[in-house]
């Protein structure tokens, strides 16, 4: 009888360990298989979306009208021939009595805190285009630039035509007027456009000049255009 049942016992336990494996549902091993190849999978699905997303990102955004202008030095500056950049246009004129001196030193702000991350100039880029090119010669514009310590490697004083500038500024869904008597005015609107040259937002300069305490701060200027970068 003690013989069988240690026969008996022997039969029921087997191997150290050999109990545990058989009571483990039959699929189980092989469903711990399967379970690192999908999460591969997963991750791997979920980094082609967003690579597909970031290269088709500009799709839903609108392209930007191109242009050519001449710089102060006498460059031909055209959207298409700065795409590799982020820029961030901007139309005034040097004659401005209001909001273009406080919005140009604005910009000076800005271009010191990218040039201290190494990113004006190459990788962020300033337009700034003349609604008033028949006062705003090109010496004006370099005593204009100068007077805000401009980096003219990469903030471009720009002037053109007046009637093609007028109408690349409605193009942009900027307003630019001119009364009877040769005044100008003109919506206050930074266009920010991303590196293939599409417009990614309209952000008012008002924003940022206008209110005093409650003026929003040149840090949201300054992320919005490095989320771009």
């Amino acid at each position: 009888m003690e013989q069988q049942n240690e026969q008996w016992n022997g039969q029921a336990g087997g191997q150290p360990g050999q109990e545990n494996r058989r009571a483990e549902p039959q699929g189980a091993s092989k469903s711990k298989r399967y379970v690192f190849p999908v999460i591969v999978l997963a991750v791997c699905v979920a980094l082609a979306g967003y690579l597909y997303w970031s290269q088709n990102a500009s799709a839903n955004f609108e392209k930007g009208t191109d242009f050519s202008y001449l710089d102060v030095d006498g460059n031909t500056v055209t959207l298409e021939n700065t795409n590799g950049a982020v820029r961030l246009l901007y139309f005034f004129f040097s004659y401005c009595p209001d909001v273009c001196p406080p919005t140009t030193f604005l910009l000076s702000q800005v271009q010191e805190e990218l040039k201290k991350e190494g990113l004006f100039g190459d990788k962020v880029k300033f337009l700034q285009v003349t609604i008033d090119p028949e006062r705003d010669t090109p010496e004006r514009l370099r005593e204009y630039a100068a007077m805000y310590d401009a980096d003219l490697t990469g903030w471009k004083f720009l002037r053109g035509e007046e009637k093609e500038t007028a109408e690349l500024a409605g193009k942009y869904k900027i307003m630019v007027i001119k009364d009877k008597d040769g005044n100008f005015g003109h919506s206050n609107l930074f266009v920010l456009l991303d590196k293939k040259g599409y417009i990614r937002e309209w952000i008012s300069a008002n924003d940022f000049i206008l209110y005093g305490q409650d003026n929003r701060p040149i840090s949201d200027l300054v992320k919005k255009i490095k989320a771009l970068v």
